[in-house]
Parts: structure tokens; C-alpha cells; sequence
């Protein structure tokens, strides 16, 4: 067995809640499947996408479940756990992926704005991991998800995108210190640009792409398997906790 095999062997058996489970969410589904992890998917809107995670993860032979929450509300939250720790009673990894993306100009920002980011992004990480923890054994992790912005160059149009995924890495070292007690280890991953969101500018995207200061590009499945990856190493990690670790192509430079 080489040192990754040995290494990945200890997430068999485990569960992992994945807010979120297309697109990214579905890599990261599918890579915790692979090692044996038991997975649950929580959508808002998107059920189909939400259960062709599930039938992908079963294919690979683990155990998956979908499940509709609303991460902004507690309340849609706790009802689902309520569903989900039935079947899994206990939660090993919590992947926090639920996210929204809008280009807007500082001027034309309204408390709509601020509300679908802030919600999506701060309440959408924390709620999901004040009603988990509980059911998280030590040695568990959370992994959320903020931004290359967090340590690298701001842009035009994202403020309330990034002022909440700013937050999130705010949180991220917020949450190490509560939950540091109960043996719970908390990170976050910061990506660049990977998946360009829906229905978002083909060329505007490919600005953003070229713009990275390393003259290297990656296709975006290669970039998305590499989120996927440090997901992994999180997952198992027990030598860091309250750091955000950025996949950034050099935007911190």
C-alpha cells in the first residue's frame, strides 16, 4: 500500500454531507465516493442534479442520499438533518459548497445583493455546521469554500460575492477555535476561477482565466479534480485547522 493509499484508507466508512451536489459539488461527491465514504447531497432547487450525484456515487458503491435544504435557514436546515441522521448518525466530513454568483456594479447594489451572498456564503457555512457538529466525532472535519479575492486581487462588479467570501475565512478561523475541543478541524480552499458560473460571459470568463500571472492553464476539469483533491486532503488532515487554503494560479502574487 503506498503512503496515499494508507492515507486515503482512513476515510472508509465514513459519512460526508456535501452542501451543493452538481457541478463542483458533484467532483467532490464523486472523489469521496471513490474512497469509500458514505455521501449526502443537499440541493435547494437543483433535485435532478442533486440525485445523479447520488446515482453516480451509488454506482461507485457507496451509500448517497439527496436531501432539500435551504442552508440560509436553520430551520430548512435542521429539518433535513433531522432526515439524514436517521440513516447516518453520524457526519464525518462537512463539505460547505452552496454559492451564488452575480456580476454587479457598486452602485447598482441592493439588500437583495447582500442578502443572497451573506446568506448563501456565512449563514450557508455556519448553520450547516452548528446543527452537524453535534454529530460530528473528534477527528472530524469541515471544509468550507471562499474565494481567491481572500488573499489575492479584488475585482470589479463582486462586492457583496466578495465580502462574503471574505467573511468566510473569518468564519473558517472562528469556527477552528470553538469547535478546536471537540477535536473538529476547520479549513476552507479558495479558488480562482475553475467553473465559470452558470450563464455567466463565455468571453468575460476567459478574461478572467488569462489573467492569472502563472502562464499555465489548466482545463476546467483538471482544475475542478484539483479542488476535488485538496478536499480529500482536509478530509483527512489532523495537522491544520483554521487555515484557507487558496487554488489560486498565483492571483496572491
Amino acid at each position: 500500500m503506498t503512503l496515499a493509499e494508507s492515507q486515503l484508507a482512513r476515510l472508509r466508512g465514513q459519512a460526508a454531507w456535501i452542501t451543493g451536489g452538481k457541478r463542483i459539488g458533484r467532483a467532490v461527491a464523486r472523489a469521496l465516493a471513490e474512497q469509500g465514504v458514505a455521501i449526502v447531497v443537499s440541493y435547494r432547487r437543483s433535485a435532478a442534479e442533486a440525485q445523479a450525484t447520488v446515482h453516480e456515487c451509488e454506482s461507485l458503491g457507496a451509500a448517497a442520499l439527496a436531501v432539500q435544504a435551504d442552508v440560509t435557514s436553520r430551520a430548512s436546515f435542521e429539518r433535513a438533518a433531522a432526515e439524514v441522521l436517521k440513516r447516518f448518525p453520524a457526519i464525518h466530513i462537512l463539505v460547505n459548497m452552496a454559492s451564488v454568483y452575480r456580476l454587479v456594479a457598486a452602485d447598482e447594489v441592493r439588500e437583495a445583493d447582500w442578502e443572497e451572498n451573506l446568506g448563501a456564503h456565512v449563514l450557508g457555512s455556519f448553520w450547516p455546521a452548528q446543527i452537524l457538529v453535534p454529530y460530528m466525532p473528534a477527528g472530524s472535519h469541515i471544509i468550507n469554500v471562499a474565494d481567491a479575492c481572500v488573499t489575492g486581487r479584488m475585482r470589479k462588479r463582486a462586492l457583496p460575492y466578495q465580502v462574503s467570501k471574505a467573511a468566510v475565512a473569518a468564519l473558517t478561523r472562528a469556527m477552528a477555535v470553538e469547535y478546536a475541543g471537540r477535536g473538529i478541524f476547520v479549513n476552507a480552499i479558495a479558488p480562482g476561477p475553475i467553473l465559470p458560473p452558470e450563464d455567466f460571459p463565455a468571453e468575460t470568463w476567459q478574461k478572467i482565466r488569462a489573467s492569472a500571472p502563472v502562464a499555465y492553464s489548466l482545463s476546467d476539469e483538471e482544475a475542478v479534480a484539483q479542488f476535488a483533491f485538496l478536499v480529500l486532503y482536509l478530509s483527512i488532515t489532523t495537522t491544520a485547522t483554521g487555515h484557507t487554503f487558496p487554488l489560486d494560479v498565483g492571483e496572491n502574487l
